[in-house]
């Protein structure tokens, strides 16, 4: 995947030398936010790859690029200040219809930016596994194109977290959205 270089934008300042597809006015305005910040990697164990998300569906007709970042959540359910923010642009090669993501890529991003989110806001050694995800489909994701995805905690407690999530066009338009419960895993599994 086109992971683009940290070192190529600054935040809070002017966007420069960022992928081709993150030149639009939006997506400038969206990272010259001040308040934005990189999302730090959280070491994963061995035998966790994330293959799904960063091998299979790279590539220069999937995603194509992005970029991980947190910001404020102005999302007033929020039990967090921040929010996990995936900015990515997508080919034709994860459509399900001609011009049109299949909904399951749908499902599979917000899958992956709440479990990110819950995992940032516990990092544990073993990332917390999705026990339930309810998906509304709003509007068809037209491809190619850039969308952003965000997500915020809205409660924990124990070992569960449930987290929202929303795939937006660049008009702020939310295409789909999720509820997601995830279950962190027991101290003694996190030790294996």
């Amino acid at each position: 995947m086109a992971y683009v270089d940290r070192q190529q934008l600054k935040m809070g300042g002017d966007t420069v030398k960022a992928h081709p597809d993150f030149q639009a006015p939006w997506i400038r305005q969206l990272l010259s936010d001040p308040h934005l910040s990189w999302t730090k990697q959280v070491p994963r164990p061995e035998n966790t790859t994330n293959a799904m998300f960063e091998k299979t569906l790279s590539g220069p007709d999937k995603i194509k690029a992005h970029l991980s970042f947190n910001r404020p959540t102005k999302e007033r359910e929020a039990s967090r200040p921040l929010e996990e923010c995936f900015l990515m642009s997508i080919g034709q090669g994860i459509d399900g219809k001609t011009g049109r993501a299949h909904g399951g890529f749908n499902a599979l991003i917000l899958d992956q930016i709440s479990g990110s989110c819950a995992h940032h806001a516990n990092p544990d050694a073993l990332p917390p596994a999705t026990a339930t995800m309810t998906t509304d489909y709003r509007l068809p994701v037209s491809t190619p194109c850039v969308v952003l995805a965000r997500a915020w905690m809205i409660r924990a407690e124990g070992r569960k977290m449930w987290i929202n999530s929303v795939l937006e066009d660049s008009e702020g338009k939310v295409l789909a959205s999720a509820k997601t419960l995830f279950i962190r895993a027991r101290q003694e599994d996190a030790k294996l």
